[in-house]
């Protein structure tokens, strides 16, 4: 009788997991990866500056660096 009880009881937790695990139920995996478009860069001494693209800070001539995005909180 217990054990009916447990395969039951496994086969509805498998049930209700498997869904989730098939969708990439990790949000980490299933984020979306930040687009190279969505990409700035700024200067160093001139935070104000930012692009697009990499180059030059049009104030000082130095290059441009990537801006590094911490993930949002939830």
């Amino acid at each position: 009788m217990k054990t009916n009880l447990l395969l039951i009881l496994a086969a509805a937790l498998a049930f209700a997991v498997l869904p989730a695990i098939a969708q990439g139920g990790n949000d980490a995996k299933s984020a979306p990866a930040a687009s190279p478009a969505a990409q700035k860069y700024t200067c160093s001494m001139h935070p104000e500056v930012i692009s697009d693209k990499p180059g030059k800070c049009p104030k000082c001539g130095m290059n441009l660096t990537l801006v590094k995005v911490s993930p949002t909180p939830r």
